[in-house]
């Protein structure tokens, strides 16, 4: 039982922490970088190019042996949602309506994964994010995405809606996945 406890630990651990992009095709190829001039600092890199909704994002990694590999994809984007009554006052908007993200996360390597909601948020045109609420149950669109880190065996997916409180009328232009200390990955939000 400790050995599964620990194994599942350090593949959340690589699933949060250590996923590494293994471009699926979507951005252009870099050039190969020419010797920078020693009074110059050289350029950040550019972050990489939203993907577009049902656009997948493949990952992998490793650590301490443990393989985890797989793909992320934001399969829609609805606001308001339809059915779910009002977010209500708590949640520190003047007039709130829930905004939700279907998600589908797929696990390709060897040993299981865990998935939740925690690394996603809104990213918004003035640089404001909206993190999930955390909440679940009730009338809110169904099937939900797990709250909890919820284990995914290897050869399984794991697909879900994650309720967001937004001000009404204030549309997101990004969904940003940010898996642990790993650069975000990001999708087009289109237009109404």
């Amino acid at each position: 039982m400790r050995t599964t406890a620990a194994v599942c630990g350090a593949i959340t651990l690589i699933v949060l922490v250590g996923c590494s992009n293994t471009d699926d095709g979507d951005g252009p190829v870099p050039a190969a970088a020419a010797p920078a001039d020693a009074s110059t600092t050289p350029a950040p890199d550019p972050a990489p190019a939203a993907k577009k909704i049902g656009h997948a994002h493949r990952w992998e990694a490793s650590v301490d042996g443990l393989t985890a590999a797989g793909s992320t994809t934001v399969l829609s984007y609805e606001q308001p949602a339809k059915g779910a009554s009002s977010p209500g006052d708590g949640l520190g908007l003047t007039d709130p309506q829930w905004a939700v993200v279907e998600v589908k996360v797929c696990n390709t390597g060897p040993d299981h994964i865990s998935a939740s909601q925690s690394p996603w948020t809104l990213a918004f045109p003035d640089d404001t994010r909206a993190q999930t609420t955390g909440l679940n149950g009730g009338d809110l669109p169904k099937p939900e995405f797990p709250t909890l880190d919820t284990p995914v065996r290897a050869g399984d997916c794991l697909r879900g809606k994650i309720p967001f409180a937004v001000e009404h009328g204030i549309r997101p232009d990004r969904i940003m996945y940010t898996p642990g200390e790993s650069e975000p990955v990001e999708w087009t939000v289109p237009a109404k």
